[in-house]
């Protein structure tokens, strides 16, 4: 059999080009790490209660996780105030350490105002829905 050469173009380079980087200044870039990192003085209480308890029970933050079956950069968030977790996290943690949610809750002595009480203070997000104002009818007798 006669062997026969293909002949093929070659192909555009498939690398992916490197995203063109923008310049930022410092005062920005500041600004916008200190929105990523907003923390609650309830989060950061919590946060602190939950780092003191697990090493009195002598746990890494990797067995920890591992128990609780969380990721290990979850607990440390949590330790660091930046994340609200679920009752059902919390729970599930303070089985872990065989302590109740009371005690993990106890050092939090704060509560945080709603924003209508406090407009500069901490805000989870902001309600995005706008119903259609309905008018209220006056009934017949």
């Amino acid at each position: 059999m006669p062997s026969t050469t293909s002949t093929t173009k070659p192909r555009a380079s498939s690398k992916r080009q490197p995203p063109k980087t923008k310049t930022v200044p410092a005062s920005e870039t500041v600004e916008s790490e200190s929105k990523k990192q907003v923390r609650s003085d309830v989060a950061v209480m919590l946060g602190k209660s939950l780092k003191a308890l697990r090493i009195a029970r002598d746990l890494s933050q990797e067995q920890l996780a591992g128990e609780a079956e969380l990721d290990r950069t979850y607990i440390s968030t949590l330790e660091r105030g930046l994340t609200n977790p679920t009752i059902l996290t919390l729970s599930t943690i303070c089985f872990c350490l065989k302590i109740s949610l009371s005690e993990l809750l106890a050092p939090v002595t704060e509560n945080l105002k709603p924003s209508w009480a406090d407009p500069d203070g901490y805000r989870r997000r902001t309600n995005q829905a706008m119903p259609d104002r309905i008018e209220k009818r006056i009934r017949l007798k």
